[in-house]
């Protein structure tokens, strides 16, 4: 259903843009100037006293035409009103917003289908007639020659047909008002032409040459300011681009630095695999993407899997916790804010959708977002369209979204803290991270990567084994932090470690230790090298897939590695 304005919505603060640092004042697309009346009036005597009254009067109409008819192109571009009636007098009120004139409408039967446009309005403190008699003194016909012009460029671009204004009374010619007649029909016996023949436009010419040559004038206009407006549009766009390449740059230069590795999806369990099936089906769609597993899980490094593996690999992966978004500021980091919507917004801000335009954005802990901000995330799914927090402009965005909770979306649903239609529509293609005691069968081989990740990085490369008790243990825990915990466990032994062979100690007693299946120990300290770990490895991995190597199901596939740098691990480590 359509929205619409009232003309009384028009707000001269809202409307316009003030950068102080760049000395610019925009309305919309277009660039606007404080005017000083009396500078206009002094350029008004000018131009009669060189030019002559006729000439004067025709630029300045023309001039005033290209305001109008601008400014009807602009509010096309961003407004809507429901009636003609109402988009008439946005016109008349935007022209006073801009300090012109006043405008009263007293009578008016527009129809823009069966063309029909008949307007009189009266114009109170015309910038025009006051600086006319300031600068000339009084005259002898009417003289509010840009208003005219503005009336007829703001209306004739609205209705889609020529309208024809001409001033009946005027104060710059000593009439008590000015007062302006319109009309869409012309001929030779129209309350406009007759006006126009008291006084004496169309003296000594032919009134059909005459329209003719004003509509000329006006189509070679148009064509010009439609032109005009074409490559302002452009360059406002090229101007978001660029804010939104440099707001991508400080977003990256943000994050460039935070430690994260897709390489850490380490596992062959059967319910890691599936997740890497899952991975490799969808990562070349579009497809939304729900993310749930318990904390420590690796749902970021799922998000950053799909996104590495998809055709907008070259553009930023945009992150946002939606759990650390400070209170107050959700919408704000997530939609933008314009400057001055909030107390401390001193300037535009653009949110992390406008930033992941045509990339890709992942919401971590989504479910955390609150149900107000939830109705305007479920919009940018649906419409791909927002406002920034105090704006009013309708921002378009086409961004992937992945999303992640630690949280039981359904059971979220049921309490009443997640929108149903939210959930169906972010739930297109879930994807489940299993917890690390479902994947037992994993936890030697994410111990032997994070050994021998934080030997390098701590300068233990004298470690050279695992201790095989602290491995059964490792076996044997429930881990409730999951592969996180696991990687935190590793970290602090290898950083406490004096020997060659790495000892780890869990962080609960054996009492809290539970069983998560059987593992067989001779209770000796038996040694096992990295080296020896990767081999066997290795080796399981190809008896699974019957020797196979390449290709789909192969173990290159399996282990994420090329074919040529697996073949040439394996004969390193002897593999055969």
């Amino acid at each position: 259903m359509d929205i619409f304005m009232k003309p009384s919505d028009l707000q001269l603060l809202e409307l316009i843009n003030v950068d102080e640092d760049a000395g610019t004042i925009h309305f919309k697309n277009r660039r606007m100037l404080f005017l000083d009346a009396d500078a206009l009036g002094f350029l008004r005597k000018e131009m009669i006293e060189s030019l002559g009254r006729e000439q004067a009067r025709r630029l300045l109409m023309r001039f005033g035409y290209a305001r109008g008819y601008r400014n009807a192109l602009a509010m096309r571009q961003w407004f809507n009103f429901e009636s003609d009636e109402d988009w008439w007098i946005a016109g008349a009120k935007l022209h006073g917003l801009e300090g012109s004139v006043k405008v009263n409408l007293i009578h008016a039967e527009i129809d823009r289908e069966n063309g029909i446009c008949e307007v009189v309005a009266e114009w109170v403190n015309s910038y025009e007639a006051e600086q006319h008699l300031k600068h000339l003194g009084l005259s002898d016909v009417p003289v509010c020659w840009t208003l005219m012009g503005y009336a007829n460029g703001y209306t004739s671009a609205v209705l889609g047909r020529d309208m024809y204004y001409i001033e009946h009374e005027c104060v710059g010619r000593g009439d008590s008002r000015c007062l302006v007649r319109g009309s869409a029909n012309v001929d030779e016996n129209s309350s406009v032409v007759r006006l126009a023949l008291e006084q004496k436009l169309l003296e000594g010419k032919d009134f059909w040459k005459e329209i003719e040559r004003i509509s000329s004038e006006r189509t070679e206009l148009k064509e010009l300011l439609q032109q005009l407006e074409r490559r302002s549009i452009e360059i406002v766009q090229k101007e978001a681009r660029v804010r939104e390449l440099e707001s991508q740059v400080i977003y990256l230069q943000e994050t460039i630095n935070e430690p994260y590795n897709v390489e850490e999806l380490i596992g062959a369990s059967p319910g890691f695999r599936g997740v890497m099936k899952d991975i490799d089906q969808v990562a070349s769609s579009d497809a939304t993407v729900l993310i749930t597993g318990e904390t420590g899980t690796g749902k970021e490094l799922v998000a950053r899997a799909i996104h590495a593996r998809s055709t907008r690999k070259t553009r930023p992966l945009v992150i946002v916790n939606c759990a650390a978004l400070p209170t107050g500021l959700v919408e704000s980091e997530l939609f933008g804010h314009e400057k001055g919507a909030f107390t401390g917004a001193v300037q535009r801000k653009l949110g992390r959708f406008e930033i992941a335009n045509g990339a890709t954005i992942f919401l971590d802990e989504v479910g955390e977002l609150p149900l107000e901000t939830q109705s305007k995330f479920l919009r940018i799914l649906q419409q791909g369209e927002f406002e920034r927090v105090g704006g009013t402009q309708t921002i378009k965005v086409e961004a992937r979204v992945l999303a992640a909770t630690n949280q039981s979306p359904e059971k979220l649903v049921a309490e009443g803290k997640f929108r149903a239609d939210l959930f169906y529509r972010l739930n297109v293609f879930p994807i489940r991270m299993p917890p690390l005691r479902e994947r037992v069968d994993d936890i030697r081989l994410l111990t032997n990567y994070f050994a021998q990740k934080f030997r390098t990085r701590f300068n233990k490369k004298n470690i050279s084994s695992i201790d095989q008790q602290s491995m059964n243990r490792l076996l044997r825990y429930s881990w409730p932090g999951n592969v996180r915990e696991l990687e935190h466990v590793i970290e602090r032994a290898v950083l406490l470690a004096t020997g060659d062979v790495l000892k780890i100690n869990l962080p609960l007693s054996e009492n809290e230790i539970m069983s998560v299946g059987a593992v067989a120990s001779d209770g000796n300290q038996e040694l096992v090298t990295l080296d020896e770990m990767e081999k066997s490895y290795i080796r399981e991995v190809l008896r699974n897939t019957g020797g196979v190597i390449a290709g789909k199901g192969g173990a290159a596939e399996i282990l994420g590695l090329p074919p040529s740098t697996l073949r040439s691990r394996m004969k390193k480590l002897g593999v055969l």
